[in-house]
């Protein structure tokens, strides 16, 4: 089971003109105008060479005749900034590679390649053939924007041989720039939070919350991407609205990935 989880995943995560960035902001987009962008951009750090680790745990829900399975696993992640290249209109990239490995004993497995960039405006980053506008520069606690203009939210991914659609819903915002945070056993003096999704209805759960601290990139992500028919019976369960995700969710995942390591 745990390998049909590694293959599914990969696949579910799973990241430019003036008319695209008006597109992708958000009518809370009000910015400091002190506020120093290219400070911002140490949230984003690219440089060949730096890496980062983490411990991903995870839940699977695989909805069968027999009832719900819950399938959860433990992963090592490994991400490195690799080389640079140019794309077709001259935008400087880095490659990303991830490494995987079930625990410290095993060697590292080199998965996939993305890529990331940044501009004076914007930070994105591609895996799997899905390009994320991750942030926007300058940003304060009131950002908002369109993290996945240039992805089709009704675009299905496969998840333990079920289909579900993961993007609906999604819109990032700012919840606090420039904080100080502990995550696992590393102290940050400037940390910032972005919710990218929290929807939850009768029938779809989505929540994608991110922590970046400075000079080290992504320390925390936790995502609940989940689906449920609990409440389509006839007559509807008395508890359809307060039943918790966790035990009536039928299809998803449940993701939890935070900083161990990085250089």
């Amino acid at each position: 089971m745990q390998n049909k989880w590694h293959l599914t995943l990969r696949q579910a995560i799973p990241v430019f003109s003036i008319a695209l960035i008006l597109n992708a902001c958000g009518k809370r987009e009000t910015f400091d105008s002190t506020t120093d962008a290219s400070a911002q951009h140490d949230y984003f750090p690219l440089e060949s060479g730096k890496y980062v680790v983490y411990q991903v745990d995870s839940i699977i829900f695989d909805f069968s005749g027999g009832g719900i399975v819950r399938d959860s696993s433990r992963t090592l992640v490994k991400e490195q900034i690799g080389d640079t290249l140019r794309d077709q209109t001259g935008q400087l990239l880095y490659t990303v590679e991830r490494y995987e490995r079930p625990d410290q004993s095993v060697p590292w497995s080199l998965i996939k390649i993305g890529t990331a960039g940044r501009t004076e405006t914007q930070a994105f980053r591609t895996e799997d053939n899905l390009r994320f506008l991750k942030m926007v520069f300058p940003m304060d606690r009131r950002s908002e924007w369109d993290g996945n203009v240039w992805i089709d939210d009704s675009r299905e991914i496969e998840i333990a041989g079920e289909r579900i659609r993961p993007f609906s819903n999604w819109y990032y915002e700012v919840d606090s720039i420039d904080v100080p945070a502990v995550v696992n056993s590393f102290a940050f003096d400037s940390t910032l939070l972005i919710t990218e999704a929290d929807d939850n209805n009768i029938i779809e759960r989505r929540l994608s919350r991110v922590r970046y601290a400075k000079h080290v990139g992504l320390v925390w992500r936790e995502q609940w991407i989940l689906d449920s028919q609990y409440c389509n019976q006839v007559p509807p369960p008395v508890d359809c609205e307060t039943r918790p995700w966790e035990l009536k969710a039928e299809k998803g995942y449940i993701l939890r990935q935070t900083l161990i390591e990085h250089n």
